[in-house]
């Protein structure tokens, strides 16, 4: 199950890694800036505001899809998990079309949101 968002957050990296001399370069560049956020919060963390509005409305629904991925896992809801194992492989499939919305910026924006968001899921 956290295999699978795991590997979501790894293909969704590699357009943001592949363009430039290195991730921890675009880390601190998104730590840098001023991070507008979008005024939605889930599990503690503020989706920050994309430029596109359907890459907006793809962060809230992964977001919200990681906070209900590792409730389900302490709960040990096996269906639940299924369920979210395959919305989390249709998102996989679907990553090069909105990947393609995103701008530099956009890519910087999301590999610092991906890390937030993994960062509070592993303090619940």
């Amino acid at each position: 199950m956290l295999g699978a968002v795991a590997l979501l957050c790894i293909t969704a990296c590699q357009k943001e890694t592949s363009g430039t001399a290195g991730s921890e370069k675009g880390n601190a560049a998104a730590s840098e800036e001023k991070i507008v956020n979008s005024g939605v919060i889930i599990d503690g963390v503020a989706i920050p505001k994309f430029s596109n509005p359907e890459v907006q409305q793809f962060a809230t629904e992964y977001a919200t899809m990681v906070s209900q991925m590792a409730a389900a896992a302490k709960s040990d809801d096996v269906a639940k998990i299924e369920e979210l194992k395959a919305k989390s492989q249709e998102w996989t499939a679907a990553h090069g079309e909105w990947s393609s919305k995103m701008t530099p910026q956009d890519s910087k924006l999301w590999t610092y949101f991906i890390t937030e968001l993994s960062q509070a899921e592993r303090k619940k």
